[in-house]
């Protein structure tokens, strides 16, 4: 995708302003999913063997939805990534980076279907408190 297929996307182009604010948004997915997925695959076992996932605090519902598309996204990179010979090295690192399982209750998860549903689950928490 070149510059001006990139600005197609958009109803005017893509300025400085758009990136300062996509930026934020980023970084506060990202410091929402360290807060609650963790480092390890132990710390996933944690929040999923939890009657809900620890909420860490200073996040909205919003922000958590946010982090669920993200998640989803990467997730997609991951299984369809492949097919696309400009996505392979990407989906190779994610892949391999993902490989990971954590076992609660008898259910199998991989890292990346693990971080899904805690978040799913904070989700449904938050809108049913």
């Amino acid at each position: 995708m070149d510059e001006q297929e990139f600005d197609a996307l958009f109803q005017r182009p893509f300025g400085m302003e758009d990136f300062q604010r996509a930026d934020a948004q980023w970084g506060r997915c990202a410091s929402l999913a360290t807060a609650l997925f963790g480092r390890t695959p132990e710390d996933l076992k944690r929040q999923l063997v939890e009657p809900h996932p620890r909420i860490p605090a200073g996040f909205t519902l919003a922000d958590f939805r946010d982090l669920l598309q993200h998640v989803q996204a990467i997730s997609g990179l991951v299984l369809n990534g492949s097919s696309n010979p400009r996505m392979s090295y990407l989906s190779l690192w994610l892949t391999q980076f993902a490989s990971a399982t954590v076992t609660v209750d008898g259910q199998r998860y991989t890292v990346r279907e693990a971080r899904c549903e805690i978040v799913r689950r904070a989700i449904e928490y938050m809108e049913s408190n």
